[in-house]
């Protein structure tokens, strides 16, 4: 089984700059790491791997420095990775992003099954998944908790869907697309060996010259969507340390709530 893996280098902290005119995020400013679903997505895909013999390429779409992602991604087991990068390409909504994502994968080669996370630590829209689906013309199961691959159902996975208390079972024909939730298994560590393996397997890097999108349909251009200002809310909490009895903390609570809504 070919599997392939869409993985987003997330920044490490909340200690990120903006573009003043884009008001995207400028990614090149602060430290990444694999957006933390996809670590789970890796992991069936590793689960998968193992149980089919088969090969497991990892994507993403950033900056030059997000290659340092994708050696991650190869050090958990991953056995290629291919790097989109390009001015021309940066700053795309999720529809833009879906498009060069989708476009990359057809051109790598044919994969039986598309893992994502289902939802960045930045931006969580959990809609990449879905598009690149809709891109390439495949089903698509969002937010699963497992997935169960048997020879005997015949070009067809069973996933595990939780709905509040319940768990569905969801069975797709493959090809198919299919997001991972945050935390739905555990993910491998890597060792020394894995990450010095890492440093020699192959990874391609794409550019919009390979892709051949138009120029209007990829980066802000095609961008459908626009961010028109940005801003770091105000913290207006503070926090009050109340000490005696009972009695006494209730009546500063009351004092203290009256005072509040009197603010009103």
């Amino acid at each position: 089984m070919n599997i392939a893996v869409l993985i987003k280098q997330v920044p490490v902290s909340n200690d990120v700059s903006v573009d003043p005119k884009t008001h995207a995020l400028v990614r090149a400013s602060s430290e990444g790491m694999i957006n933390p679903a996809d670590l789970n997505a890796i992991e069936e895909a590793m689960v998968l791997k193992e149980q089919t013999e088969g090969k497991v390429v990892v994507f993403t779409m950033g900056p030059p420095d997000a290659e340092k992602a994708l050696r991650d991604a190869m050090a958990l087991g991953c056995d290629e990775s291919c790097l989109i990068t390009d001015r021309q390409v940066a700053g795309g909504d999720t529809i833009a992003t879906a498009k060069v994502l989708a476009e990359a994968i057809k051109m790598y080669g044919q994969f039986d099954i598309i893992l994502s996370g289902a939802l960045s630590a930045d931006g969580a829209t959990g809609q990449v998944g879905a598009m690149v689906a809709e891109r390439l013309g495949l089903p698509h199961v969002s937010e699963i908790q497992s997935i169960k691959y048997d020879e005997n159902l015949a070009g067809k996975i069973e996933v595990v869907k939780k709905m509040h208390e319940d768990k569905i079972r969801v069975g797709c024909t493959l090809p198919a697309v299919v997001s991972v939730n945050f935390g739905s298994n555990t993910p491998r560590l890597a060792t020394l060996r894995t990450k010095r393996a890492a440093k020699s397997k192959p990874l391609v890097t794409y550019t919009n010259a390979e892709l051949a999108l138009p120029a209007d349909q990829v980066g802000i251009a095609g961008s459908p969507t626009e961010v028109i200002d940005s801003f770091e809310p105000e913290n207006g909490r503070k926090a009050q340390m109340l000490t005696g009895s009972g009695a006494e903390l209730a009546q500063m609570l009351k004092n203290l709530i009256d005072e509040e809504k009197g603010k009103v």
